[in-house]
């Protein structure tokens, strides 16, 4: 059974947004907006929050690549490339520029549905990976900032590794604070100390 996913159309063509409106209904999907042009499309990306955008790749003033870019850059939206043609240069630019997909007119509502979901659930998987990326990021800045401190303490108290680390662990728990937080009050009590001798 096919997801409902909300759409957002962006094609300078009008009769061809009316064809993929119709398309995209008998697939069980719902247009939520329809813009012409670039700057329509974030206002209506805005407004409507779809789960991916169609976007023609010729938009007149603007190019629908770039716009596929800020689609997910700036409202978190995936997008899937409409082209008239399998224009290989326009494919790698799409591709560099992180589209989720790409159809070549005319678009069976088959391929039409396919492509929507396998885009929507890869950015989703990419969105994921970078919101791992960031925590193990996280976590690493912080072990590195509590092994600083811990090298401070057994410097400055002459105690062992464990003993500062438990002092830090100690104190977190009783503050109910991150340890990563006490470690940087450790090293900027350290740093005003050093200063003042």
């Amino acid at each position: 059974m096919a997801v409902e996913r909300a759409i957002l159309l962006v094609d300078p063509d009008a009769d061809h947004r009316a064809v993929l409106r119709t398309t995209l209904a008998g697939n069980g999907s719902r247009v939520v907006g329809e813009a012409n042009d670039s700057e329509e499309a974030m206002r209506q990306a805005a407004m409507t929050s779809p789960d991916v955008a169609i976007v023609a790749a010729d938009l007149g003033q603007g190019d629908g690549i770039h716009l596929a870019g800020r689609l997910a850059t700036e409202h978190g939206i995936p997008a899937v490339l409409l082209t008239p043609a399998a224009d290989f240069a326009a494919i790698a630019r799409a591709i560099q520029a992180g589209m989720m997909g790409i159809l070549v007119k005319p678009v069976e509502p088959a391929t039409l549905q396919a492509t929507l979901e396998v885009a929507v659930c890869r950015f989703q998987e990419i969105l994921a990976l970078r919101r791992e990326a960031e925590a193990l990021r996280r976590s690493l800045e912080a072990r590195k900032v509590i092994e600083r401190a811990k090298g401070l303490l057994v410097e400055m108290e002459r105690v062992s590794e464990q003993e500062a680390f438990a002092r830090i662990r100690q104190k977190s728990m009783d503050t109910q604070r991150p340890m990563a937080e006490i470690a940087r009050a450790i090293i900027l009590a350290a740093e005003v100390r050093g200063r003042f001798r």
